[in-house]
């Protein structure tokens, strides 16, 4: 409960001050790195970030924009399915957690692991205001379709010590269809795609932060 009602406070400042201009104001005990339109990260001050060398990923639970489901029920004229529902939550959150395994083991050199313990942060990713927008519908695990907008989300990520359950940083950005419009595009690329090149967006973003904290730039 602790964690939830610390992640929802620093979600609400970070979501109202997040607009192009001056960075905001961190929460204390932090510093903001990285502030943009649609994307900030804080860190917290006196963190030796080279001291940490493994992480535990947990995987990300997903909740959609509001309304998503009986847009969707409305749009296509008959009910959606509950296990319809949690198949496409399940495959969003697992792209995104093979999207950040591969550019956190692969490119930043961090060990994954399933166990806390020294030298180990615990990284706990929620996905927020997934919108999927097709003109078909379910099929395998993610809606497949062809439209000129496939939809997007908001990413958050809450970074603590495994051991100690010190906060060691907070982050989002939101992310949406990278070929939006993009007819050339949109003959090839489906749903599926356009949310894996975005968990991937995402990852290589958040690799560029911890770099960021560990230079100490």
């Amino acid at each position: 409960m602790k964690r939830f009602i610390t992640f929802v406070l620093l979600s609400l400042t970070t979501f109202l001050l997040g607009c192009a201009g001056p960075a905001p104001a961190p929460e204390p005990g932090m510093q903001v790195i990285q502030h943009g339109r649609g994307e900030e990260m804080q860190v917290a001050t006196g963190v030796d970030w080279n001291g940490y060398s493994k992480i535990l990923l947990h995987a990300a639970p997903v909740e959609f924009t509001d309304n998503w489901r009986s847009n969707q029920e409305r749009l296509h004229g008959r009910e959606l399915r509950d296990e319809d529902v949690e198949r496409i939550k399940a495959s969003v959150s697992g792209q995104l957690s093979k999207a950040l395994v591969r550019a956190l083991s692969e490119r930043g050199g961090y060990e994954m692991t399933t166990e806390s313990g020294p030298g180990v942060m615990e990284f706990m990713p929620n996905i927020v205001d997934l919108d999927i927008a097709a003109t078909g519908w379910v099929q395998s695990s993610i809606l497949e379709s062809l439209p000129a907008y496939r939809g997007g989300m908001t990413i958050e990520l809450v970074i603590r010590d495994s051991v100690s359950d010190e906060l060691l940083a907070v982050a989002w950005q939101n992310q949406s269809d990278p070929y939006e419009y993009d007819m050339d595009r949109t003959a090839n690329f489906s749903n599926a795609l356009a949310f894996r090149t975005m968990s991937n967006t995402w990852a290589d973003w958040l690799l560029k932060q911890l770099e960021k904290a560990r230079s100490g730039n």
